[in-house]
């Protein structure tokens, strides 16, 4: 099956479940969010971390870094101290889903926004959360570094105050005292020792990076979000009506388009039925060419499935008939003496040459349409030679009748001619296989119309 076709039975066939789903979650979205006052937003912009190796991974590095800082300032115990510092009265979970936290190119710097219907309480609220999100990550990175530093301080200082009293009972006079000058040794070495591991935490806590406010809140501005929303609603329903009709077209298929129908049965497309007089004459031509290419004289026009209007089949029956006229002659004694005794001809029977007498033994000839009405009376005197000695053209006539109308039990052969709007029940297709298989008619084609057809 072609990409085409599945489109066009998705459109034609649910074309209006489309725009329903469409339209309809856009206008409740629109009329929804028409009254509400869009809220303001203001944001402040932090360096979450100095370290260039939080840059290096690229999007990776910017994701972590984002997700690091949303984490802190979406947390409760931060939220709940900020709101109690600024006296906001707000719950901690709407301001939660109120903050916004969005990467600004492969850097650090993060932008933190919040959303509030007072300028004044988004501005204070994103200044108060960037302070506290900028302590909680410097807390992270180096609270434990600076944890051991001040251990290693305290000891340090511990330390030098021991060594002082040790250093002069060392050096007592006249008799030093060997255990104190062992003990300040000892303490010495340990001083050296916690002097180094200091200077290497130093290293660490400068390496390790620290956050800091990069800009202040500020004010963004205000932007209506309604037709945005409503646009996504649009969307979304159209997502789903599409899943609707495809779901539908498998459990029920159908068959877009004339044409295609054409094809699934291997016959021509005749023409239309409701395109015009000029293009119903052409169906009529085409539907007595395929009738004559079958050698039969009668048609049976049916639908795919269902039976036709009766207005629609007498449509084709007159173009198929046409509006051409031929000549028969006058009954036998039935001379053209009057228009009230010219001879007719029955518009579904053959021509008729006769020599019956009367009017002084001459030929009388009436002309007459198909539909049998008599228009034109010949005179004997105006007779030519040629039209007494030449034979008559006379063309056979292809009754078209509806399905309904078929004796089952005649003998002679007809052909079936499908009509088909634009969407077609792939079952009806099945219907008229069944019938032609059934019968033994041929299919001579199939004639198309415009619109649905409503039997």
């Amino acid at each position: 099956m072609e990409i085409d076709e599945v489109a066009a039975r998705v459109v034609r066939s649910y074309w209006s479940l489309l725009l329903v789903m469409t339209v309809l979650p856009l206008v409740l979205v629109g009329l929804a969010m028409s009254g509400q006052e869009p809220p303001y937003v203001a944001g402040t912009r932090l360096q979450a971390s100095s370290k260039a190796t939080d840059a290096a991974p690229g999007d990776a590095g910017v994701s972590i870094v984002v997700s690091q800082v949303k984490a802190f300032a979406t947390s409760e115990n931060l939220l709940s101290g900020v709101l109690r510092q600024q006296h906001v009265d707000r719950s901690t979970v709407k301001t939660a889903k109120a903050i916004g936290v969005t990467g600004l190119g492969t850097s650090t710097v993060v932008e933190l926004s919040v959303k509030d219907r007072d300028p004044g309480v988004a501005r204070r609220l994103a200044d108060a959360l960037g302070a506290a999100v900028v302590k909680e990550i410097n807390e992270s990175n180096q609270g434990s570094i600076r944890q051991q530093m001040d251990d290693i301080d305290k000891r340090i200082r511990a330390l030098e105050k021991k060594l002082g009293p040790l250093s002069r009972r060392a050096g007592a006079q006249p008799v030093p005292d060997i255990g104190a000058a062992n003990e300040r040794e000892r303490v010495q070495a340990e001083l050296t020792d916690l002097r180094s591991n200091r200077s290497d935490l130093q290293t660490q806590l400068s390496s390790a990076g620290t956050a800091s406010v990069v800009q202040p809140a500020v004010l963004a501005p205000r932007t209506d979000p309604v037709v945005m929303m409503a646009a996504i609603a649009g969307l979304v329903g159209l997502i789903g009506g599409i899943l609707i009709a495809v779901v539908t077209e498998m459990v029920r298929p159908t068959i877009p388009g004339q044409r295609r129908v054409a094809r699934r049965l291997g016959v021509p497309l005749l023409g239309w039925a409701d395109a015009g007089p000029a293009r119903l004459a052409d169906l009529g031509r085409r539907v007595r060419l395929a009738a004559k290419k079958e050698g039969v004289g009668r048609v049976t026009l049916v639908g795919a499935p269902g039976p036709l209007p009766a207005d629609l089949v007498s449509s084709i029956a007159s173009a198929v008939y046409g509006d051409d006229t031929k000549v028969v002659t006058a009954r036998p004694g039935r001379s053209g003496s009057g228009d009230g005794d010219e001879g007719s001809g029955d518009g579904d029977g053959p021509a008729l040459n006769s020599n019956g007498p009367g009017g002084g033994g001459g030929k009388s000839t009436s002309v007459v349409r198909a539909g049998g009405t008599a228009v034109i009376t010949k005179k004997p005197a105006e007779v030519s030679p040629s039209e007494v000695t030449q034979p008559v053209p006379v063309r056979r006539l292809c009754h078209v009748h509806a399905f309904e109308d078929i004796d089952p039990g005649s003998d002679e052969e007809v052909g079936v001619v499908v009509v088909v709007g634009p969407v077609t029940k792939a079952a009806g297709l099945e219907t008229v296989r069944d019938l032609v298989a059934a019968s033994g008619w041929p299919l001579l084609g199939v004639v198309a119309t415009s619109r649905k057809i409503k039997g």
